[in-house]
């Protein structure tokens, strides 16, 4: 009755996480760090019937009934350490903005990960992680201990490394991200303590897929109105922030609109040379650095597509575009300066206000400020004024 029970929490787990990866592909998102979240599906959805089959198969007697056990716990406790660091990985590339520094960090978590998985083709001499008695019942042994040190521990660290996060991040949508990020290990890691302590109850993978379904809602959510990489608002809220805007523009105020709007230099380039995972990185980057430019202001930041942002300035801000564009170039040359061992970020910059006479709609503002981006970029390709 017990492991019929144990199927049927597997099975709930296994669809729960089949819809969320429909519903990924749906979306074609193709981020580094959506990739990461689907390998962390695709071996929880591995890990769930792994474990159901543990418990049919525990304790049955027939034709080789003892080497499939020692088989199915073998795999079992090579993802019971692999799940938790696909977790970590995939918080890492999710928050980090040093590609270099995050490399460094993934390779020395991979070391113990490696280790222990190399450790169980000993077990099947020494018997330290578990055993198979000669009625083909499992039974723990002391190393079961040191496997749920190491899957806590990657746990714990992306944990931590999102709550460093959220503690220094500027925005509050940021901060909320990242506290679901940080909450993920909760339930696993309960549902793991009580496996660990009481034998024969196991909650610990569907509690996981909870979590993972948690994450996904938060993820959905943010993506209704922003964009999944880099966090800033999206196209769609972009417009309706201008279309809000440009509706009220007869109501008397102290300024003007405007709309700054600029790309990366050699964008395509980039991606071309050292990969997507790179790319999405500089894209953070420059994310972090317009946050950072725009912060204690009014601004309104958004990634219009692929390497364009824009920055909208309401007419009521208090500070003046050509303040905004000094503090983003500022901010661009320190952070080259601090990685000097990374390609330079360059960022063509041009802006526009809004003009009741000349624009219709805020999509010819955005036309303007486009044109005057791309007058800036040919200007740094031939600064001459050749053609």
């Amino acid at each position: 009755m017990q492991d019929a029970l144990y199927v049927v929490i597997s099975a709930v787990g296994l669809i729960l996480l089949a819809v969320i990866l429909i519903a990924q592909r749906e979306t074609k998102a193709s981020s580094a760090a959506q990739r990461k979240f689907n390998h962390l599906i695709y071996a929880t959805m591995v890990m769930l019937v792994v474990d159901a089959c543990c418990w049919l198969v525990d304790g049955q007697q027939f034709r080789f009934a003892r080497q499939l056990n020692v088989a199915l716990q073998t795999v079992y406790f090579a993802l019971h350490v692999l799940l938790p660091y696909l977790w970590a990985l995939y918080v890492e590339v999710a928050l980090s903005t040093d590609l270099k520094e995050a490399r460094r960090r993934i390779t020395l978590a991979t070391l113990p990960l490696l280790l222990f998985i190399l450790a169980l083709a000993f077990n099947f001499q020494y018997g330290f992680v578990f055993s198979i008695d000669s009625q083909n019942v499992y039974h723990r042994e002391i190393g079961v201990y040191y496997y749920a040190f190491l899957s806590y521990a990657y746990l714990i660290y992306g944990s931590i490394r999102s709550l460093i996060k959220a503690n220094g991040a500027a925005w509050v949508d940021d901060r909320r991200r990242y506290y679901t990020l940080a909450f993920f290990a909760v339930l696993p890691s309960l549902g793991g303590f009580i496996q660990l302590f009481f034998y024969g109850v196991s909650l610990n993978w569907i509690l996981a897929s909870v979590s993972i379904l948690l994450v996904y809602i938060d993820s959905q959510n943010r993506q209704i109105s922003t964009d999944p990489l880099t966090n800033l608002n999206n196209r769609r809220e972009l417009s309706r922030f201008l279309l809000r805007e440009t509706n009220e523009r007869e109501q008397p105020k102290s300024g003007v609109l405007t709309l700054i709007m600029m790309d990366v230099d050699g964008f395509k380039q980039i991606n071309d040379t050292y990969g997507h995972f790179y790319g999405d990185g500089v894209l953070i980057n420059v994310s972090e650095i317009l946050k950072a430019s725009c912060k204690n202001t009014d601004a309104f930041l958004a990634r219009y597509g692929g390497d364009e942002f824009c920055i909208v300035l309401p007419a009521n801000t208090d500070v003046g575009a050509e303040e905004i564009i000094a503090r983003v170039h500022t901010n661009v040359s320190s952070w080259n300066s601090s990685h000097a061992d990374m390609k330079p970020i360059g960022l063509s910059i041009g802006y526009a206000e809004w003009d009741a006479q000349k624009d219709a709609s805020y999509e010819t503002l955005l036309t303007r400020a486009d044109r005057r981006m791309y007058e800036v970029k040919r200007a740094k390709k031939h600064p001459s004024g050749t053609k």
